[in-house]
């Protein structure tokens, strides 16, 4: 009588598993919660690699059907491929949300913008951001506006600027200030680092930490320890949606 393969059969039904998460991904726009956009044509391809895969071991699997199989050693397959289904379920089961503000802490807020910025170094937004009044932070120039105004704080004092971002709050911080900061991506989620910048505004402690707010103020400059850093001492704010590509991708 006809047998089933169990390798074989264990091989498919991975291959199925990973084509359906792969293609779920892509067909649902999430793929950028975990990579960057320059990378996702390469999991594109590397989704139509894994469909010929599985239908190359279908094709197996029709072959094989009639060919005896060794139970004892068809047991085995299932702790042979167990990483695989294990990483399968997980993929599955969490949720598919991008990093939150309690993340923040640890990774240290703004622990990749350095201040030790020659004049001479190259500014490409240096000259543009000193004649507008209004500062428009986007995704295209965030990194650039964020490492200005962290680098040179005092030229941009009196400006307006406008930002969107989720609201970090620091303990040690004044209860009137919070932090509006986005997650930057250089490669994969692993690498995120949180930019921001801190904010002032009276009735801080009523917008939650995590949620997401446009917000509109005056750039100030407060000193430190002899360092002097920005503060947006704001005039307007507003709740948003979450965005749909929560990250900044440099």
């Amino acid at each position: 009588m006809p047998q089933l393969n169990r390798e074989i059969f264990a091989k498919t039904l991975l291959l199925l598993g990973f084509m359906i998460l792969l293609f779920f991904l892509i067909i649902t726009n999430q793929l950028t919660l975990y990579v960057h956009p320059r990378v996702t044509n390469f999991i594109i391809i590397s989704a139509g690699i894994i469909l010929i895969m599985f239908l190359r071991q279908c094709w197996h699997l029709k072959k094989a059907w009639t060919q005896p199989t060794d139970r004892v050693h068809g047991y085995k397959i299932y702790w042979k491929y167990s990483p695989f289904v294990l990483t399968l379920i997980l993929a599955f089961l969490l949720p598919n949300t991008s990093l939150s503000a309690s993340l923040v802490q640890n990774k240290g807020l703004n622990s990749q913008i350095t201040s030790d910025v020659s004049k001479g170094e190259y500014r490409p937004l240096a000259a543009e951001l000193k004649e507008t009044n209004l500062i428009k932070v986007t995704d295209k120039n965030f990194i650039a506006v964020m490492s200005e105004l962290y680098c040179y704080p005092k030229e941009y004092v009196g400006k307006e600027i406008e930002m969107q971002g989720f609201i970090f709050k620091d303990s040690s911080k004044s209860p009137d200030r919070f932090s509006l900061v986005r997650y930057v991506i250089a490669c994969c989620v692993a690498d995120a680092s949180p930019y921001g910048v801190l904010c002032e505004i009276k009735d801080a402690a009523s917008y939650p930490e995590g949620g997401w707010y446009q917000i509109q103020g005056t750039i100030e400059v407060n000193e430190n320890q002899g360092k002097s850093f920005p503060v947006i001492k704001i005039t307007w704010i507003k709740s948003i949606s979450p965005l749909a590509v929560p990250y900044v991708f440099p």
